[in-house]
C-alpha cells in the first residue's frame, strides 16, 4: 500500500463530520418547524380573541340590551292589542 491511505477507489478523501453541506430548503423547513413550534400554543388564544373581540370590547352588552328593549316594547303593542281585540283581562278575586 502507498503512504496516501487517504485515498479509496479513485475518490478524494472527505472526512464525515462538520463539512457536510446542507440543502437551503432543509434549513427553511426547520426555521418554519421552529417557527410553527413556538406559535402553535399561541394560535388558538388569539383566535378565540379575535372570534370573540365584540364581548370584550362591550358591543354584545349593547346588543343585549337594544333587544330587551325592542321586546319589551313588542310585548307592550301585543298586550295594548290584545286588550283592545279581546277586552280586559278578568281578575279573580280571591278574598271571600
Amino acid at each position: 500500500m502507498s503512504e496516501n491511505s487517504q485515498f479509496t477507489f479513485n475518490r478524494p478523501y472527505k472526512p464525515f463530520g462538520f463539512n457536510i453541506q446542507v440543502p437551503e430548503r432543509t434549513i427553511q423547513q426547520a426555521g418554519q418547524s421552529l417557527e410553527n413550534l413556538i406559535k402553535s400554543p399561541t394560535e388558538p388564544l388569539f383566535d378565540f380573541l379575535e372570534k370573540n373581540e365584540n364581548v370584550f370590547n362591550g358591543d354584545v352588552a349593547f346588543e343585549i340590551n337594544k333587544t330587551q328593549a325592542q321586546n319589551f316594547t313588542i310585548g307592550s303593542m301585543l298586550r295594548m292589542e290584545d286588550e283592545k281585540v279581546n277586552g280586559k283581562s278578568g281578575k279573580i278575586d280571591m278574598h271571600f
